[in-house]
């Protein structure tokens, strides 16, 4: 079986890579990102699918509370050194823990 930290850094990865597949950052016209706020406005159903992607994972690897913490975490150093605008990454992540990894685990 896969040592739990692996695990974590694997998980916080798939995450990562699938939340830049919805949510590409795209330069505006004047050679600057987009804001996060453009960003979100634009792309709801996008994030409604990385949500559930990372329900089905925490759902995968049964993590407890610690677990989806240190996810969490992984996955906004990642996204923060990808260059996502952090406000962006604080709403996604309070939404994340909100939405896909707080609830029963059916």
């Amino acid at each position: 079986m896969e040592k739990a930290p692996a695990r974590i850094n694997d998980v916080s990865e798939r995450l990562c890579v699938e939340f830049k597949r919805v949510l590409p950052l795209q330069p505006s016209k004047h050679g600057k990102n987009i804001s996060g706020q453009d960003i979100q406005s634009a792309s709801e159903a996008a994030l409604q699918k990385f949500y559930e992607t990372a329900r089905i994972e925490r759902q995968r690897h049964r993590l407890g509370v610690i677990g989806r913490a240190r996810v969490a975490f992984g996955l906004q150093q990642r996204l923060l050194a990808a260059g996502y605008p952090s406000q962006l990454v604080k709403q996604v992540l309070f939404a994340l823990l909100m939405s896909a990894f707080v609830g029963d685990p059916r």
